[in-house]
């Protein structure tokens, strides 16, 4: 993944070419570290993205964000204050760094036009969004850098702007050949990391790339390089920086051998012939392509980590519980041992010995008929002793009943905790986070918060994964345990296929009938392959799919959500793949 300067010079264009001369009509803070302001420009309206995500930082149009925030943040509202309205005069990249300045006109209280500046620096972990006025004053930011966190400069209101520190690279804009020279000369360095380190806006997969076409080992020490292959080099540095000036960009997705998306450019890069490419006309479709389905995983991630380290806790727990009741179960296993003693002491109660340690005589409860030998307590008489061993045979049938329920609601609590557990992997927004919390709390697994907000009722559209199957069947698969229930018991039809994983956590996965008309073995297939994928089975081979029609499949009185029984099924061996379900998936 390389979003460097070159590539923001790309999203630069485009957002020239869309927005400039437009104005501000709404502003949203929709993750903590992303802005979205909604722009109307020549009767269309854009949608832009900024967020200083530290692990997904970057800035582009977008067409599939969304704003879930009822209560705008204090940094949204200030936004809001100082640029509600306002013109896009100007968007700017200096130097071809990773940085973009937007510039707005805009009024003040007292109705005077004033510039304000937007500002995205996308530098991983030190990413931000920095509101600053015309002078370099910085109103606020969405990250505050005091100096006890950076000795290199601060991010604070009311203190001047300062450009991050380069270094002593230059921009690669209208270089000469002897500044080039000079530069690559005075690097100890393989020549690759002496081309990125030395100029802004370039990554180490484009300056391996430069090196290749110019056939150069990429590797090779900068400062050993002969004057003829500096020269090549320079030459294909500068034909591609004329395209930059020239805005001649290629958006390009390179996919790997599963067709999922592996790197991105603006330009084919020939140190990536290897993977499968696919063109795009919009560097902003492409990035939101191949960032949109990962930074949404990652945030979600993120809100449910204390979910997760919680049933981790609850799992951990309850394993140990299983292995307590098995060990009793095991210690339980020698009743039967315990009657034989007493029924024998009973019945030879007269040649047992006052004081004896133990007493062997013949067993005959089993066959062949062998010798026994009883351990006694020297203390007691023979009934004595019986009855002892009477006693503990009671009692170790009392604990073994008692151990076997124990396993049964232990067992049963694993699984629903590894169901859970596999559902935060399928949640992706902030209703279907709010949902698995509720049930939670209800299942007595999570505190109720005070002051949380209450379950809003659902939204119209159905809240389960939908997909298409290459006959037209729609495919349904549950996100959580709740939307399992729903899905299973309420949703779908008798007619309807149901699939899950066979003995263990999954979804519940429903193909629709059509028109009450039998489902081919392809759609079959396919809804085993989404059963596999959304289920333990996920990262295996031949994962075993039981399937049935939906009125096979019954509720346990009392069970635990997702908890289902069923008849007259068949199963299927598949091997799920990403590449698959993604053609299945509806766009």
């Amino acid at each position: 993944m390389a979003l460097d300067g070159l590539v923001l010079a790309n999203v630069v264009h485009e957002l020239k070419t869309n927005l400039i001369g437009g104005r501000i009509d709404k502003i949203y803070q929709i993750e903590k570290e992303d802005i979205l302001i909604t722009m109307r420009n020549q009767g269309t309206t854009y949608k832009l993205l900024l967020t200083a995500n530290s692990n997904y930082p970057r800035v582009h149009l977008s067409t599939l964000a969304k704003n879930n925030n009822q209560e705008p943040p204090m940094f949204c509202m200030l936004l809001r204050k100082h640029l509600g309205g306002g013109k896009l005069l100007e968007i700017a990249q200096p130097d071809l760094e990773r940085i973009v300045c937007f510039s707005f006109e805009t009024t003040n209280e007292l109705g005077d036009k004033e510039i304000k500046k937007l500002i995205i620096e996308i530098m991983g972990r030190h990413s931000n969004i920095i509101l600053m006025r015309e002078d370099g004053t910085i109103i606020d930011s969405i990250k505050h850098i005091s100096l006890d966190k950076s000795s290199v400069r601060e991010v604070l209101p009311n203190r001047a702007y300062v450009r991050p520190p380069s270094g002593d690279r230059l921009s690669p804009l209208g270089v000469d050949n002897v500044t080039f020279t000079t530069k690559l000369d005075s690097k100890e360095m393989p020549l690759f990391k002496a081309l990125y380190t030395s100029f802004n806006g370039l990554s180490p997969i484009f300056a391996q790339n430069l090196c290749t076409k110019s056939h150069l080992d990429s590797q090779l020490i900068a400062s050993t390089l002969s004057s003829e292959s500096l020269g090549v080099l320079f030459k294909t540095f500068t034909s591609t920086f004329q395209k930059v000036e020239s805005f001649q960009f290629e958006p390009t997705l390179y996919l790997d051998e599963q067709e999922l998306p592996a790197d991105f450019y603006c330009f084919e890069l020939s140190n990536l012939d290897s993977l499968t490419t696919q063109s795009f006309n919009s560097i902003s479709a492409l990035l939101e392509h191949f960032y949109f389905e990962r930074s949404t995983h990652f945030n979600v991630a993120q809100k449910t980590g204390d979910i997760k380290k919680l049933l981790h806790t609850f799992l951990d727990r309850s394993v140990r519980k299983k292995q307590i009741q098995e060990k009793a179960l095991e210690e339980a296993g020698h009743k039967d041992l315990y009657k034989i003693y007493g029924e024998l002491l009973t019945a030879y109660a007269f040649q047992v010995e006052q004081g004896a340690s133990s007493f062997t005589t013949l067993n005959y409860y089993e066959e062949p008929y062998t010798e026994i030998t009883i351990p006694l307590e020297s203390h007691l008489t023979a009934i004595e002793n019986a009855q002892s061993y009477y006693k503990l045979y009671n009692k170790a049938k009392r604990t073994e009943l008692a151990a076997k329920e124990q396993l049964e609601i232990i067992e049963e609590d694993i699984k629903y905790l590894q169901s859970v557990l596999l559902s935060l992997d399928l949640l992706q927004t902030k209703e279907d986070i709010q949902e698995l919390r509720l049930e939670l709390i209800e299942m007595g697994y999570l505190k109720k918060r005070k002051g949380a907000a209450k379950m809003k009722p659902s939204k119209k559209e159905l809240p389960f994964l939908h997909f298409k199957s290459t006959e037209g069947h729609d495919i349904y698969v549950g996100k959580n345990n709740y939307q399992n229930d729903t899905l299973t018991m309420k949703f779908a039809k008798p007619n309807d296929l149901w699939l899950h994983i066979k003995d263990g956590p999954g979804s519940h996965v429903i193909i629709k009938s059509i028109d009450g008309m039998p489902i081919s073995e392809e759609t079959t297939l396919e809804g085993a392959m989404l059963a596999a994928y959304h289920s333990s089975g996920k990262m295996s081979s031949h994962v075993p799919i039981d399937y049935t029609y939906k009125r096979n499949v019954k509720k346990v009185p009392n069970a635990k959500p997702g908890m289902v029984i069923y008849t007259n099924f068949k199963t299927l061996y598949v091997t799920p793949t990403e590449s698959f379900i993604k053609k299945l998936t509806l766009p």
